[in-house]
């Protein structure tokens, strides 16, 4: 068999597992993961080479039918993403039952003619709701025939990933690796450093700040035995800032020890977080910072 190598545009409804899959498939933490809808704000690319093949996963925000600016924009960014990629693979949640998100999702599938494959996730959970998805990918899908195979799996306990695996691999197409064996992600350290930090808040603040937070990164620099990190926090009231803080400033101080530890794992040296929060009003309505944030093309 001649080298194979194809994208695949990961989409879905938020939180369906998309992250999570392709960080079990990579081997490696490359997307952030969150209970939260929205955690993913980003185009990320997470890159699987095998001995005959190469797949870049392009893991896109959950597609949904929030109308506020930064979720248009990555609304937007998750469409866009539907028409690059040689093959799709279609995350869904078959502990819920499929609603109108679900239909418009399979609209823009269907309109793309590209072939898909369907990973019915979370069946370690539940299984309930399986034949809903497949009969209403087939009734959306009736004449064009793009969805080739429907696989159950478990993105966290890693079922059926390597039948997942084996279907990618016979849907894409022969090519030079685009990318080099040692590569796992083309996604910008500033943004990866950030996406770590705001998984932090997340898990720590839970639903009490979901949107209205943002982390960026201004300076990453090695200083041989340390690498120091400077990081800003977005937030969009005085009142979220001293969320953000926590009592005496225990919830930063513990975002930052936790986000230490996972930096420390991609530089394999010890790494200085500081981390600073910032009130700018309104920030997710603004292009320019959302551009400065990678939420948007200039």
């Amino acid at each position: 068999m001649k080298f194979k190598c194809g994208f695949i545009s990961v989409v879905g409804r938020p939180n369906v597992g998309k992250s999570t899959l392709i960080n079990t498939l990579i081997g490696e933490k490359i997307s952030i993961v969150s209970s939260i809808p929205q955690t993913t704000r980003y185009i990320v690319k997470g890159i699987l080479t095998k001995k005959k093949y190469q797949m870049i996963f392009i893991d896109t925000p959950g597609l949904h039918l929030f109308h506020h600016r930064l979720a248009a924009e990555l609304n937007y960014m998750a469409k866009s993403s539907l028409g690059v990629g040689d093959l799709i693979l279609y995350v869904v949640d078959v502990t819920r039952f499929p609603i109108k998100e679900e239909e418009s999702i399979l609209k823009l599938i269907v309109k793309s003619q590209i072939n898909t494959v369907v990973a019915l996730n979370k069946v370690d959970k539940s299984s309930d709701y399986i034949n809903n998805y497949i009969d209403l990918c087939k009734k959306y899908d009736s004449q064009l025939k793009i969805f080739k195979y429907f696989i159950p799996i478990s993105a966290l306990e890693g079922t059926n990933l390597d039948k997942l695996e084996g279907v990618l691999t016979e849907l894409i197409p022969e090519g030079e690796a685009f990318y080099s064996k040692e590569e796992n992600t083309d996604f910008y350290m500033e943004f990866r450093i950030s996406d770590i930090i705001r998984e932090k808040f997340f898990l720590f603040l839970k639903k009490e700040l979901p949107h209205s937070l943002a982390v960026k990164t201004i300076e990453i620099t090695d200083k041989g035995k340390i690498v120091y990190v400077k990081s800003v926090i977005l937030v969009e009231r005085e009142s979220q800032r001293k969320i953000v803080l926590g009592n005496k400033g225990e919830v930063i101080k513990e975002v930052g020890v936790k986000s230490r530890q996972d930096i420390e794992k991609i530089f394999s040296k010890k790494v200085y977080i500081d981390l600073q929060v910032k009130v700018l009003k309104d920030w997710q309505r603004n292009p320019r910072i959302l551009a400065e944030l990678g939420y948007k093309e200039i």
